[in-house]
């Protein structure tokens, strides 16, 4: 074990680190990283959990939620407070709104009429806030964008804008912050949450003891996990009201009809998309995804996610070891002509091993491993081992003879 485990395994692990954190002080790339990057882009591992290895089967359906169509807006607001009406009848526990209004419209004083009295009548009801002008310092918002008193006096309100998402660019939608600081003394919280806390106030709040800035979502599925009804389907009343009653309604935009699957602005990447690599169509509505947030925390099924000490200490414990061993098959006589190939394979397996267990990791215990740091060392301990041995070292070992050779002049004269 000493043979094994000496001071230069530990000098060797402070030069790979070394390294690392000089390449990324000078702002040189990687080239073997530049092309994994440019491939995974806006990849996670634990993707593979939900496109491979989780069985839509095993996943229960959601029995508390039912999601409502308003459509493409031209049921303008005199259709949605119609909606309200007729769903209010059949006593739902909580009727959550994922639609932006924030101003009165002029144009229709009698739709704005409607809605409000729609709303007065409904005993728990969650509009949309917008939280804007943030600051990254202070983690606060500037300004709180609310529905107009009309709707607001008879409504609860929690922010639909979670997480930096932008139809511009694209992003796969996976966090979102439970609540944001607005000013100094108001705290929102988003409209999932809000919603969930008048449905089961005891399990939001132990979901908000976490405390956490974000919170990863654990995706439940898509429309297929949900209960559903298109416009016509409430107009009609084509469902039985023991869908309704003591039930969360979550009413949002799910296209013109809900088996439609175009590409619009309200859709979003989530890591339940098809397409693991490079981008295919957006595959989630957002009122959709509000609703996997509910459900994740109803049912408790919360990601805890690796904090960044452990992933260094981690990195660090991999290190040593790859180090060690490293050094070890380099100066053996048996292996040290083999080093360049064995060293490759034991990099590839221990990829691969980190990979298959990081992916277990997140279906067994909803444990999300941070293994970024882990595999760059993977990938430069066996080379940077064999500098060290081979370059730095020896150049270390003459200095220090020649500098010991100059002192015994020293003393003999």
């Amino acid at each position: 074990m000493k043979k094994f485990f000496n001071y230069h395994i530990f000098i060797g692990t402070a030069f790979v680190f070394a390294f690392m954190g000089l390449m990324g002080f000078i702002g040189i790339q990687f080239d073997f990283l530049n092309v994994f990057s440019k491939i995974f882009e806006d990849f996670k591992l634990t993707d593979v959990y939900y496109s491979q290895v989780r069985k839509a089967e095993d996943v229960p359906f959601e029995e508390n939620i039912v999601l409502v169509n308003i459509g493409d807006g031209s049921l303008g607001r005199r259709g949605i407070a119609d909606q309200i009406n007729i769903l209010n009848q059949f006593e739902p526990a909580v009727i959550g709104l994922d639609a932006e209004l924030y101003a009165l419209k002029e144009e229709d004083p009698v739709g704005d009429f409607m809605l409000g009295e729609a709303i007065k009548n409904t005993e728990k009801f969650v509009m949309a806030s917008r939280v804007a002008n943030g600051h990254e310092k202070t983690k606060t918002w500037d300004t709180l964008y609310m529905p107009p008193p009309q709707f607001a006096e008879h409504a609860y309100t929690g922010f639909a804008n979670i997480g930096n998402i932008t139809t511009a660019h694209f992003p796969t939608w996976r966090e979102f912050p439970p609540k944001e600081k607005v000013k100094k003394n108001h705290t929102e919280l988003s409209l999932a949450v809000k919603i969930a806390q008048l449905y089961d106030s005891t399990a939001t709040q132990k979901f908000l003891k976490r405390n956490n800035e974000k919170e990863e979502i654990y995706f439940k599925g898509n429309l297929d996990k949900y209960y559903k009804l298109d416009v016509e389907d409430v107009f009609q009343q084509n469902f039985d009201p023991a869908l309704i009653k003591g039930k969360i309604v979550l009413m949002g935009y799910l296209g013109s009809g809900y088996t439609n699957y175009h590409f619009d602005e309200d859709r979003f990447y989530t890591p339940l998309n098809n397409n693991l690599l490079g981008r295919g169509e957006p595959d989630m509505y957002g009122v959709v995804v509000h609703a996997n947030i509910i459900s994740m925390i109803l049912e408790g099924n919360y990601i805890t996610p690796m904090s960044k000490p452990l992933s260094y200490l981690f990195a660090l414990i991999v290190c040593i070891l790859n180090v060690a061993l490293f050094s070890y098959l380099m100066l053996s006589e048996k292996w040290g002509p083999w080093y360049n190939a064995i060293s490759k394979f034991i990099q590839l397996f221990e990829a691969l091993f980190f990979y298959t267990l990081n992916i277990f990791l997140f279906a067994w215990f909803k444990y999300q491993a941070d293994i970024t740091l882990a595999l760059v060392v993977f990938a430069l301990a066996g080379d940077l081992t064999e500098m060290y041995n081979d370059i730095l070292l020896p150049t270390f070992n003459k200095l220090k003879k020649s500098l010991r050779k100059k002192e015994i002049v020293l003393e003999n004269s």
